[in-house]
């Protein structure tokens, strides 16, 4: 079994590694530009997170695309520490993607400007950055419900288990979870 690396970098913050654990990942635009608005953007985006965490062996968990940003949450496999290159290829191969589908992207220097990203060391932050991602499209006014929105998991897992995820939101609640998600 891998032991936890903890990381640091010259011009980014620190990563801890940690084999087997939870992660939850923000992922921003360049300028917080609106590079996903529609439904095909957004699909280019998704294929590009779910084949980035099958080549890497990170299970994605649950997920949510909007317009100018996204947040995942995944489970780390025994070699934690190929984070780093596993967001880099998501991002340059959903770059490239875009810029194919969308003709004026092709002149934008930067569509990514970064992501972020925690381990989960508990469950209650576990379950409050769930609903937080649940919650994503009703907080920057995509919809008034999570499930009425498209391009997240909360409509997936309220088909599987309304029960669960209500019991999930009344007992963890988003509302003091520390994200940048100044979108």
């Amino acid at each position: 079994m891998q032991e936890e690396v903890f990381k640091r970098y010259r011009h980014n913050p620190p990563h801890l590694f940690r084999p087997n654990g939870k992660y939850f990942i923000t992922g921003a635009t360049y300028l917080k530009t609106k590079y996903f608005t529609s439904d095909v953007e957004k699909s280019i985006v998704f294929e590009c997170i779910y084949h980035g965490c099958e080549k890497y062996k990170w299970h994605l968990e649950d997920w949510v695309i909007l317009d100018n940003h996204y947040h995942v949450m995944l489970n780390a496999p025994e070699n934690a520490d190929s984070l780093s290159k596993m967001m880099k290829e998501i991002h340059v191969f959903a770059s490239m993607r875009l810029r194919k589908q969308n003709e004026s992207l092709r002149v934008e220097r930067k569509i990514f400007h970064n992501y972020w990203d925690s381990c989960i060391s508990f469950d209650r932050s576990y379950y409050s950055r769930l609903n937080y991602i649940y919650a994503n499209p009703v907080k920057h006014g995509y919809v008034q419900f999570p499930e009425e929105y498209e391009w997240g998991s909360y409509k997936l897992r309220l088909e599987k288990s309304a029960e669960y995820l209500k019991e999930l939101q009344e007992k963890y609640l988003c509302d003091k979870v520390k994200v940048a998600d100044e979108f």
